[in-house]
């Protein structure tokens, strides 16, 4: 009972405060974006301010960003009042024109969205319509039944009229846009540090290469050394004979060797993976 009572209660409010109505309106328009995975303050904005070309201030219930600098604008409209009459009409005449009611008190919803213009508003990258949510399903469904011609009313003005069962789609799919761009984001990401990575690999290799041609140029020049000396051509063989005439000449000579430097062979063992 003390649900019912809560739920009259709440029907009378709706119906008779329209600031109160528009609120539930925004609240379950909300809830439908977040139902699609979307984040508030990171996919849409509340009540996001912006000013016309001739001053005017807008406030547009919702602000879906897209990827790209692209936007969605969302309005919630709720009509209860004409709506709930033709729920309780006891005749087919008093049903219909309550319905009548009901289909122009969308019209002008929907002329009063057009005359905003909220897709020409400077800062907001619209695809050139504003998506008019109406939060009861079976209000909207019962208007698109009695006026077959309201859609397309609303089209003509860029409004397109929505309701939960039809404006999930569409924010599962910006959802998804998201989802796309993070993705795509993150292998960009993922693409730029594999190059620098790669450039730095490539920087260390050339550096190594210098490395092993001066290294290689140390060694010949090394062994054209040793050769000079220790050959039997050399300095050593010609001063020999010097340490038999001389008591002073008391060191020992060193035997001096060439460096074996096969780069080739070395080369064709770092590349097989041989060398340990």
């Amino acid at each position: 009972m003390q649900m019912s009572h809560e739920a009259d209660t709440l029907a009378r409010a709706l119906k008779g405060d329209k600031k109160l109505m528009g609120s539930w309106g925004e609240i379950q328009l909300e809830r439908s974006l977040q139902a699609a995975g979307l984040e508030r303050g990171v996919h849409y904005d509340a009540q996001v301010r912006f000013k016309s070309a001739d001053g005017d201030v807008r406030l547009p219930d919702f602000l879906i960003r897209m990827p790209d600098e692209k936007h969605l604008v969302l309005d919630s409209k709720v009509s209860l009042v004409d709506y709930d009459r033709a729920l309780s009409a006891d005749t087919d005449e008093a049903r219909a024109t309550a319905l009548d009611a009901h289909v122009r008190a969308i019209r002008n919803h929907i002329d009063d969205l057009s005359r905003k213009d909220y897709s020409g508003l400077p800062g907001i990258g619209s695809p050139g319509f504003v998506l008019m949510f109406m939060p009861i399903e079976a209000a909207y469904i019962e208007a698109l039944r009695h006026d077959r011609e309201i859609f397309d009313y609303g089209s003509r003005r860029n409004v397109i009229l929505v309701a939960h069962s039809t404006l999930m789609p569409i924010l599962k799919t910006i959802s998804n846009l998201w989802m796309i761009a993070q993705s795509n984001e993150q292998a960009q990401a993922l693409a730029d540090r594999a190059g620098e990575l790669y450039n730095q690999v490539a920087v260390v290799a050339e550096r190594l290469k210098k490395l092993g041609d001066s290294i290689e140029t140390v060694s010949r020049q090394y062994n054209h050394t040793v050769t000079a000396v220790a050959g039997q051509q050399g300095l050593h063989g010609k001063v020999v004979r010097f340490r038999e005439l001389s008591a002073r000449a008391n060191r020992q000579m060193v035997d001096l060797q060439p460096v074996s430097a096969d780069i080739e062979s070395e080369r064709l063992s770092l590349m097989t993976g041989s060398v340990e």
